[in-house]
């Protein structure tokens, strides 16, 4: 079995070539066609099997581009050409591995950004970017941004992908206001609006705040019974040697390329999420495993083995970073009820013993965070941190 899985893992990498060698999770046709009949909040009923998504041409791009022959702004295109070279080769286009001779913005191995927002944020059920510029917005267009209560300050879509580099992407800082991050928003905005006609979400109502989450795996739920469940990191550590560690290594370090970066994205260490990521909280990570691996035949884990494998991976040993001390430190009673102890204020008078924070079961802990007692034992403060705290990319800002 793990000689079928080593091979297969090497079939895939010759297949993709290693300048995509991070592209694994593929979307079917089938995933962008309305599986149910769907109500749109104007009342339209959109029939089962109306296709709603067509992802970019990139290749076209491409090769209009370097011939002349882009009809569009060819600014803009070749933006939107890096940003997808960002997303997809992240060590190669921004990382110590970039080709065009500007400073790296991250140090040593890190991951390529598709590995988790898989074909570069095009796939269904692989945090996508599908609702990230309606839902987030862009203070330069007047949007305040989502509030996020963990360091407390509103994010537009800028500040979001920079603090997804900041929390897993083994420390990726991209300033806001630089080359880099309009290429990675121009790149974004493509994912949504297509660069060609016909591309892009084809659903105008899919691009509004009032049906922005009914995109069809824009996020990825959690397990209908989430929170009675308990994850066995035992159980997960044969269920990991049997269908993940043919391609992430039997350490979890993933396989990594001199001069081309990750072929296989790392699970654990330096190069991987921090305990900051939202994998690292057992639930989230659980969610993703469940509807996009093993690669070979995504889906075949059950609920539960999903959530015993990725317990598993979450006791990988990885950084922590150095802000994130100050998670819910305003709002103890507000962390979600399956964050580590190791990740953000805990209230006061908190009853649960680590081992459950972070393996479950998590009803009792969010009926007692919900509590008048955890409230009265814990009000609510002034956040201490605004949204230009310091920000720094070098390793020294983690904690082993």
């Amino acid at each position: 079995m793990r000689v079928f899985q080593v091979i297969v893992c090497l079939v895939l990498v010759v297949l993709g070539g290693y300048a995509n060698a991070s592209v694994h999770i593929l979307p079917s046709a089938q995933d962008y066609l309305l599986k149910t009949d769907l109500e749109l909040s104007s009342g339209q009923i959109l029939a089962a099997g109306t296709q709603w998504y067509r992802a970019p041409d990139i290749e076209r791009l491409r090769k209009e581009l370097a011939a002349g022959t882009f009809a569009g702004d060819a600014k803009k295109g070749r933006l939107i050409l890096f940003g997808y070279g960002l997303v997809n080769n992240t060590y190669t286009t921004i990382g110590d591995g970039r080709k065009d001779g500007k400073p790296s913005l991250a140090e040593g191995k890190i991951i390529n950004c598709t590995s988790c927002h898989g074909q570069s944020g095009t796939t269904p059920y692989a945090w996508p970017f599908f609702r990230t510029l309606t839902h987030f917005g862009l203070k330069e267009q007047g949007d305040r941004g989502e509030y996020f209560g963990g360091l407390g300050y509103h994010r537009d879509a800028r500040l979001r992908a920079r603090d997804c580099g900041r929390e897993c992407g083994s420390i990726v800082v991209i300033p806001t206001e630089s080359f880099e991050m309009d290429a990675l928003i121009a790149w974004i905005t493509a994912v949504r609006d297509g660069v060609y006609p016909g591309e892009g979400i084809l659903i105008p109502a899919f691009k509004t705040l009032k049906d922005v989450a009914k995109i069809p795996g824009s996020r990825i739920p959690l397990f209908p019974n989430i929170l009675e469940m308990k994850a066995d990191p035992v159980a997960g550590t044969e269920i990991f040697k049997n269908s993940c560690a043919g391609c992430h290594g039997e350490d979890g370090l993933g396989q990594w390329e001199d001069g081309v970066g990750f072929v296989f994205p790392p699970l654990a260490g330096s190069a991987s999420f921090s305990h900051a990521g939202g994998p690292f909280m057992i639930p989230v990570g659980a969610a993703f495993i469940k509807h996009q691996m093993p690669l070979t035949s995504p889906g075949a884990l059950t609920d539960q083995e999903a959530l015993n494998v990725m317990a598993y991976v979450a006791t990988l040993p990885r950084d922590s970073v150095w802000w994130q001390t100050y998670y819910f430190q305003h709002s103890p009673c507000s962390r979600p009820p399956y964050l580590p102890l190791n990740v953000g204020a805990i209230p006061k008078g908190f009853p649960f013993s680590a081992e459950q924070a972070q393996f479950g079961p998590w009803k009792p802990i969010a009926d007692w965070l919900a509590s008048d007692t955890c409230k009265n034992l814990n009000p609510s403060s002034t956040p201490s941190l605004g949204e230009g705290f310091e920000v720094n990319k070098s390793k020294k800002h983690r904690v082993k």
